[in-house]
């Protein structure tokens, strides 16, 4: 069971065909398929499911495949530490994060990149919040942005900024493009006003619909709930159309309240705000790419933080 074997073995799970694997990393399809029999054969077990559609793992390949692909990051982040300089990073860093933090993130992340290390090669994720820790612990991701620090032994969480929802409603007329205000500018709305609100919101369990229960808990209010959608572009779309109203983070919707399509209120006292984490392996050693990654997002997410808060 070598480091070669693990990589191959890794390629032919993560592309589902023994010739894709082959082709991306430019072997013999022969040579291959020979080394994943020998792999079977020296651990004793039937590590892959063979059909004319293509190959999946068997009970025992998946956890071959969750510790290849822990032991092949030691080895990277081995190679990366002792390679790197601080000042010029190098290798892939993945980060996995909402639709509504990709929005914030993702341009100034990926500028600064380009402009500052040549030799960091990123890769977006997004996925909802609440796969993010899993894809993390597996190795999927370095890093990951999710609005929950529910316990992990192997993992470990930051706490960034809280940043505040807004109520998103269709706009009253046809409006000019026109920057977005402020969140401190917008105009605020009375929990009761907000309670007669018919409202299309995410469906349990979503990070955000688990936040607002607690919230309506908490206030002693029941929100009027006439459907869920789990997905940010259709819950902003319905509320754009008149369908119903919302509620969402600002920077999830600042930029359709700038083209007029949506208003945003902010919900009168107690605000509601939910927290941003950005958590790392507490097992794997993060590589000096990932690490610049880290402090530079932690950085984007807290310069943000005026546009959260009221002066």
């Amino acid at each position: 069971m070598s480091i070669r074997a693990m990589q191959c073995f890794v390629a032919v799970v993560s592309t589902g065909s023994i010739s894709r694997a082959a082709a991306a990393l430019h072997v013999a399809q022969p040579a291959l398929s020979l080394l994943i029999r020998n792999l079977e054969e020296d651990l004793g077990v039937v590590l892959l499911h063979r059909s004319a559609r293509g190959v999946a793992p068997t009970a025992a390949g998946t956890r071959l495949l969750a510790h290849a692909r822990e032991i092949l990051g030691r080895i990277d982040a081995a190679r990366a530490d002792v390679r790197e300089d601080i000042t010029a990073p190098r290798g892939t860093v993945s980060l996995a994060m909402s639709m509504s933090m990709a929005k914030l993130l993702t341009v100034p992340l990926l500028r600064f990149s380009l402009e500052h290390w040549p030799g960091v090669y990123l890769k977006i994720i997004e996925s909802s919040t609440g796969y993010i820790p899993g894809f993390v612990s597996s190795g999927h991701a370095d890093l990951g942005l999710t609005f929950s620090d529910d316990a992990s032994v192997d993992l470990r969480f930051q706490h960034l900024i809280d940043e505040e929802l807004v109520v998103v409603s269709p706009p009253a007329a046809k409006a000019a493009r026109k920057a977005a205000p402020a969140l401190h500018a917008l105009p605020a709305m009375s929990l009761r006003a907000l309670a007669e609100l018919p409202l299309v919101l995410p469906g349990n369990p979503h990070s955000l619909r688990r936040l607002l229960d607690e919230y309506q808990q908490r206030q002693r209010v029941e929100f009027r709930v006439i459907a869920e959608a789990n997905a940010i572009p259709q819950l902003i779309e319905l509320a754009q159309a008149g369908v119903a109203h919302t509620i969402l983070s600002y920077e999830a919707v600042r930029q359709e309240a700038s083209r007029g399509q949506v208003v945003l209120r902010r919900i009168g006292k107690p605000r509601l705000t939910r927290p941003v984490f950005l958590c790392r392996s507490d097992v794997l050693p993060l590589s000096m790419a990932a690490s610049a990654v880290a402090d530079r997002a932690a950085r984007i997410i807290a310069d943000s933080r005026p546009a959260a808060t009221p002066a």
